[in-house]
């Protein structure tokens, strides 16, 4: 694509699937929604910020059952009301029975109420549309009126800003937009807005203490068969000396209790060690394929990994050494988070922050610190050694004494006391090691939660900030209103050339982010965007790609075509859930586009109503009056702007007499 080409263009590119790279519902949010029995003012509020949103539909159902159903009754419900009958379409579309509604607050309005001036505003700008003088009246109009009323009138009245003499309203339409299109800090807000509420922080939880039956019983067995031949051979060894035999007896204690301690210690550090060796050191598997939570996880810590190289390093070296770091910490992450409910981009923030605490400690040369942590003090292995050299000693003595009184019986009793011991320290070690580990890895897991959390805090305070769901839609108009100037000004058109224009806004490929609040339209980070202008000359459509977060335009096709060109119009669902609109011209291919996804696994499992979404998405795509705009000229060629205003003139005096009536 390029800006110069005019000839008619292939636009059928986009409809390829797409990789849709993180996806967000934030809620409960009551923005859009009342709960239930709610007050009319609830129900007003409702249906005002959804039209301010860009949900028509859902406006005009809230906005008319405060009026009509809760008597909530005065100039503001007038006014939105109002906009919202005709927000997005044009008074052929307009239902007579939406425009009874209006007869129905008859006399509600006084002259001198603060909204009866914009409802005039309203009423002027409908029956201007067939005169071509009053611009200056209107003009002035909308000076009087606040910067909200007047914001919320070039947004809705967007349709019937289409002869001479809106010219000055689309002129301040596009100042408005220029000036609100980065405010709020959109270029620091928006991307945040695309980022799932976190899961809270967790640990693997150190593995529990594992000592079967057989274990303790072993433990008992040898213990009481040690105690009674050592006992035996001690009460013997005192008959030949007493002195001798009760220190040698204290002295094999100590010595079996010192040397089993320190023993204790050299082997849990030892098995810590070897288990983290094992850990760290072996190589990754291959990486899991497919859309599922673990292979969502794969690609986050390898996207990370490469995506944060300490400084300087070399990046082939990096990736090799931490590999298996990586892949234990992947493990980690699947293993906890794995759940049926937890969307792989609400852990994205534990796998930057692993995979950052990674790169420093490596950058330190601190990634093998444990090695030096766990490595048994000579003086540990020392002790255990002089301890067992010791008990074994005053073993002897014992024996030596013993067999001075019983010289046929101790020595065997010796034997069997030996083995005993030697089972018993064996048993006692493993049990005691098991406990020192689970306590030891207990406390490093404390540590690891504790810096976790601080992480997790540090992330929330960074979506504090995060833009609701009206910024997003008053960002997008604005963008809307952009891409029109510049469209005007790549076709060198003047508001009183265009007879008539329609949007469809589509989510970008090949990737993208989205999120919605609760009951609220998909939101994407990039869009595809088709803007339809109607001339007496044909048809001229731009095709940009909206980089939301940037807010910048990209890659801008144009394309003219005659009327006659039109061949068919149509919005199709497919069998897996995506709508997809198609626009089919005589000659080429035809113009598809993807309008909406269809449900994912993460929106079937966290959201409640996808199909609703989607409708809602549908509404806000600007595809309705598209729909209206390009099937008339499908049907009827050009002729069917000149129709269009002839079938307009019932529905407008209708909704002029309406208007007019609100005033009492």
């Amino acid at each position: 694509m390029n800006d110069s080409h005019s000839g008619p263009t292939n636009l059928a590119t986009d409809s390829a699937n797409v990789a849709v790279q993180a996806e967000a519902i934030h809620g409960p949010v009551n923005v859009y929604q009342v709960a239930g029995a709610p007050s009319p003012e609830k129900t007003f509020k409702a249906g005002l910020n959804s039209l301010r949103a860009g949900m028509a539909p859902e406006a005009r159902k809230y906005i008319r059952d405060a009026v009509v159903l809760c008597n909530y009754v005065n100039g503001q419900s007038c006014f939105y009301l109002l906009l919202a009958l005709l927000s997005g379409r044009t008074l052929q579309q307009v239902p007579p029975k939406e425009i009874a509604i209006l007869r129905s607050v008859r006399g509600a309005v006084k002259d001198d109420d603060e909204w009866a001036d914009a409802i005039k505003m309203v009423d002027h700008l409908l029956t201007s549309r067939s005169t071509e003088s009053g611009a200056a009246d209107i003009e002035q109009e909308l000076q009087n009126l606040t910067d909200g009323q007047r914001n919320d009138v070039l947004q809705h009245m967007e349709m019937f800003l289409d002869s001479s003499a809106e010219d000055a309203l689309w002129a301040r339409a596009f100042d408005a937009a220029r000036s609100d299109r980065y405010a709020k800090d959109r270029l620091r807000r928006a991307w945040k807005f695309f980022q799932p509420e976190p899961s809270g922080a967790r640990v693997r939880p150190a593995d529990p203490v594992l000592i079967r039956l057989g274990t303790w019983t072993g433990a008992t067995a040898t213990t009481a068969l040690a105690l009674v031949t050592v006992g035996f051979i001690g009460a013997t060894a005192w008959q030949y000396n007493g002195t001798t035999a009760v220190s040698a007896l204290l002295a094999l204690a100590a010595g079996c209790y010192a040397s089993v301690r320190s023993g204790v210690e050299w082997r849990c550090r030892k098995e810590r060690r070897q288990a983290k060796d094992r850990e760290y050191l072996r190589r990754p598997a291959t990486t899991t394929r497919g859309d599922g939570f673990a292979s969502k996880i794969d690609q986050q810590f390898n996207h990370y990994f490469a995506l944060y190289t300490p400084r300087g390093a070399d990046k082939a070296r990096w990736l090799s050494e931490t590999a298996g770091v990586r892949r234990a910490l992947r493990d980690e992450v699947v293993t906890i988070y794995r759940e049926s409910t937890v969307n792989a981009k609400r852990v994205a923030w534990l796998t930057r922050y692993l995979v950052t605490d990674v790169a420093r400690r490596w950058q330190a040369g601190k990634l093998w610190d444990y090695r030096k942590e766990l490595r048994v003090p000579l003086l540990v292995k020392a002790m255990c050694v002089l301890a067992a050299i010791a008990a074994a000693t005053a073993g002897a003595l014992l024996i030596w004494g013993g067999a001075h009184v019983r010289p046929l019986i101790v020595p065997l009793a010796a034997f069997v006391a030996l083995a005993s011991v030697w089972l018993s320290a064996r048993v006692w070690l493993r049990i005691a090691a098991e406990y020192k580990r689970h306590a030891a890895e207990k406390a490093e897991k404390e540590v690891l939660l504790a810096g976790r959390e601080a992480a997790l805090e540090r992330w929330k305070r960074k979506l504090a900030d995060r833009p609701d769901d009206l910024e997003m839609a008053r960002w997008l108009e604005c963008d809307r209103k952009a891409l029109m100037e510049e469209a005007m000004g790549f076709y060198r058109l003047k508001r009183q050339d265009v007879l008539a224009h329609a949007f469809i806004e589509a989510p970008a490929t090949p990737s993208y982010s989205r999120a919605r609040i609760e009951d609220g339209p998909w939101r994407y980070s990039k869009y595809k965007i088709l803007l339809f202008l109607l001339t007496k000359d044909g048809v001229r459509q731009l095709t940009v790609h909206l980089d939301f977060q940037e807010a910048t335009f990209r890659s801008r096709a144009r394309t003219n075509y005659r009327y006659d060109a039109f061949t068919s119009v149509q919005v199709a669902e497919t069998d897996n859930g995506e709508n997809v609109f198609e626009l089919t011209l005589t000659n080429g291919d035809p113009i598809k586009v993807k309008v909406t996804d269809p449900p994912t696994e993460v929106t079937q499992k966290e959201d409640k109503n996808p199909q609703g979404a989607s409708q809602v998405t549908l509404g806000t795509a600007g595809l309705g009056n598209a729909l209206h705009v390009l099937e008339g000229v499908a049907a009827e060629g050009k002729e069917w702007i000149a129709f269009e205003r002839q079938r307009e003139k019932v529905p407008l005096a209708e909704m002029s007499e309406a208007v007019n009536a609100i005033f009492a």
